[in-house]
């Protein structure tokens, strides 16, 4: 694969992690606000490192060589990416849940990048202990409403299993 292409896959993978942290922040807003317990939860299950196992960008799957880089840290309602991941458009950034939905709903934001501020909204699905789903809109666009990601639709598909706790800092 070409390196523009590289790029692009590691800007869509970093969307989509920061899509699923943002929707975290809807639930928390700044100044204490009491969370949902099922947002408690889902934020408590969803805290961890998590390694990318398997994803679609724009209905391409994603090269494994790429997924092995890919390493997500989300604690609470935040999220980066360490400098080893290889995804750099957005290495951190917020998410807000609302587990309330069918999917369940997730939204992110990342303070940097082309898309600084704007929200990318998702869906997510815990699938057990250490595994969930998320799938992605580009930035602006109407949220997924099932997990996929087919040629044209600019959304990604991510699949993440959980290998840790969050790492001290």
């Amino acid at each position: 694969m070409k390196k523009e292409g590289m790029i692009k896959i590691r800007f869509v993978l970093s969307i989509g992690a920061i899509a699923a942290i943002t929707a975290g922040c809807a639930n928390n807003p700044l100044g204490g606000s009491t969370i949902h317990p099922a947002a408690a939860r889902d934020y408590q299950e969803l805290s961890g490192t998590w390694q990318l196992t398997r994803a679609v960008v724009n209905g391409r799957s994603v090269p494994e060589s790429q997924l092995r880089k890919t390493i997500l840290i989300t604690d609470g309602n935040t999220f980066r990416f360490p400098k080893a991941s290889g995804v750099g458009t957005h290495p951190a950034g917020t998410f807000t849940v609302n587990p309330n939905t069918r999917p369940k709903q997730v939204d992110s934001v990342g303070p940097g990048g082309p898309h600084a501020g704007q929200v990318t909204r998702g869906i997510y699905e815990i699938l057990g202990a250490n595994q969930y789903r998320a799938c992605w809109s580009p930035p602006g666009a109407p949220r997924p409403t099932k997990f996929a990601s087919t040629p044209g639709s600019g959304r990604i598909l991510q699949y993440w299993k959980k290998t840790g706790p969050v790492p001290l800092q």
